[in-house]
């Protein structure tokens, strides 16, 4: 810190600053001229920053950790917004799924959250946004008692979202700031209802997923499955969350596109066509990844087993990139063969 003081006193040498007189001191402030070294490994742990964007943040805040932490994220959030303006064309082909339930098990939220390469999609930090996205979506869920069935949410509506005093969209626009490649809030589904706690039981499965901090994880296929049933008691409540986590992980190795072999029907009356056969398609048709016959059949096991009726009220599969143009990349390789022949 750079400190001037200046001291009037009078040619005699008495101080002005005796009880006749005044005296005037300024003190002038400005920005620490040398980083702390303690400081700035500090910071880093905090934030994991380039060493040059610490190094500002520290002299810009007189090596004050906590003001640097908040000139860090202001930076953020203008050089996102000016990356996310200069980028927003490239294609976010791809990214991750996270899927979050609540405690009660009982209603589940689905999310895709687009980037442009695997590089990124492998990030701590962007693995925590789309866990953060997840969680703040199933806020969202319908929170009528006989509610079950999949609801899509508005990215907008999920982008307006206020968490932890910022927006999700200027949690994306900060991301993008930090790992400089577009990012883009492509979908958000939620199943189920919070006050369904006597009548339904939700779990989810992501494949290949990536941990990020405090717990987060997302991964490349992610799937929520409902089941609905007459729940008597805990013991009744742990049997189908442990049937519907493993119906998540079936719908999500094995795309099914309906439930049951009476939608398969009613599509194949509509002329709908790429539905394929009902072993394939139709979930309760295809045999359960973890044995014992059919999915129909494995319901009518677990129903007789908790003397109440099961079954598949709801599911959803999401793949990261589906529908999206992924970019075709220059052969390096390649390139380099051109170069020498």
């Amino acid at each position: 810190m750079l400190a001037v003081v200046v001291s009037l006193r009078p040619a005699c040498g008495v101080s002005l600053c005796s009880a006749s007189c005044v005296g005037i001191r300024t003190t002038l402030r400005g920005y620490a001229t040398k980083v702390d070294i303690k400081a700035l490994k500090r910071l880093r742990e905090l934030n994991p920053v380039p060493m040059s964007k610490a190094k500002e943040a520290l002299l810009s805040t007189d090596n004050d950790i906590e003001q640097a932490m908040v000139w860090l994220e202001k930076d953020a959030i203008q050089s996102g917004a000016r990356k996310a303006e200069k980028i927003k064309n490239r294609a976010a082909s791809d990214g991750a799924i996270a899927v979050q339930v609540n405690s009660a098990l009982t209603a589940g939220a689905i999310i895709e959250l687009g980037c442009e390469t695997d590089f990124v999609a492998r990030n701590s930090t962007f693995v925590d946004l789309a866990s953060t996205i997840a969680r703040s979506s199933l806020e969202l869920a319908n929170h009528s008692t006989h509610h079950s069935a999949l609801t899509q949410i508005e990215v907008s509506e999920l982008s307006a979202k206020v968490v932890s005093d910022r927006t999700v969209a200027g949690m994306v626009t900060e991301t993008i700031g930090r790992l400089g490649e577009n990012i883009v809030l492509r979908r958000a589904a939620t199943m189920g209802s919070p006050g369904a706690t006597d009548s339904m039981v939700v779990s989810g499965y992501v494949h290949g997923g990536i941990a990020g901090s405090h717990g987060a994880s997302a991964g490349k296929i992610g799937g929520l499955v409902a089941i609905k049933s007459s729940v008597r008691s805990d013991e009744h409540r742990r049997t189908l969350s442990q049937l519907a986590g493993r119906l998540a992980q079936q719908v999500v190795g094995y795309s099914p596109r309906f439930i049951t072999v009476d939608e398969w029907k009613a599509a194949s009356a509509a002329g709908i066509e790429g539905i394929g056969e009902p072993e394939v398609t139709v979930l309760e048709a295809q045999q359960f990844l973890f044995g014992g016959g059919t999915i129909a059949e494995v319901l009518a096991k677990v129903a007789k087993g908790v003397d109440a009726p099961v079954e598949v009220a709801s599911f959803v599969r999401f793949e990261r990139g589906e529908g999206v143009e992924k970019p075709v990349r220059p052969d390096f390789a390649e390139e380099v063969r051109k170069q020498l022949s």
